[in-house]
């Protein structure tokens, strides 16, 4: 999904599935402070609990963060392919 918005232009969106409750959840979101503050990237968030046919397709298999169709992680946050998928993003433009 493309922002159209001009004073986001160059801001990336991600979209981060999570549960409320869930400590997994709660640790990625912590260790996605430095990104969120950067203002170089947006964030879709999804509860499960209001999604009921994301709930069906992903179950516990959370948290996620998807670049579109894209998977970039799942329960855990690997900060370095994250870090070097954004780099190659911003390059490629």
């Amino acid at each position: 999904m493309a922002d159209t918005d001009p004073a986001r232009a160059g801001v990336i969106t991600l979209t981060y599935i999570y549960r409320t409750g869930c400590h997994l959840c709660e640790a990625m979101w912590s260790e996605l402070d430095g990104i969120r503050s950067s203002g170089v990237v947006q964030f879709d968030c999804i509860d499960l609990a209001c999604e009921s046919d994301l709930e069906e397709r992903y179950g516990d298999r959370i948290p996620l963060l998807f670049h579109g169709e894209l998977e970039l992680a799942r329960y855990f946050l690997d900060s370095d392919r994250l870090d070097s998928y954004l780099a190659e993003l911003d390059q490629t433009g």
